[in-house]
């Protein structure tokens, strides 16, 4: 997770990648900060399946996924 200031707010932002059966999964939540006592009124949470890991790379970079800092995860999944 990290945050992002977009117009003067902050956004707590979660993007994550997921290859499963063969199936990448990638999955998108932001919720603006002032909010998160809130969270289920202004979140945006995404799930979205693709056959290619190219697509699927273009998708979570276009929500803003910066490469450089994700990192593998072992044993248990995030998602």
């Amino acid at each position: 997770m990290n945050l992002l200031k977009l117009m003067e707010k902050l956004f707590i932002k979660c993007l994550l990648l997921r290859k499963s059966n063969g199936i990448y999964i990638t999955y998108y939540y932001t919720v603006p900060k002032n909010k998160l006592n809130q969270a289920e009124d202004y979140e945006i949470e995404e799930f979205n399946e693709f056959n290619e890991f190219e697509l699927a790379i273009r998708h979570i970079q276009s929500k803003g996924a910066n490469l450089s800092r994700f990192n593998v995860f072992k044993g248990n999944k995030p998602l």
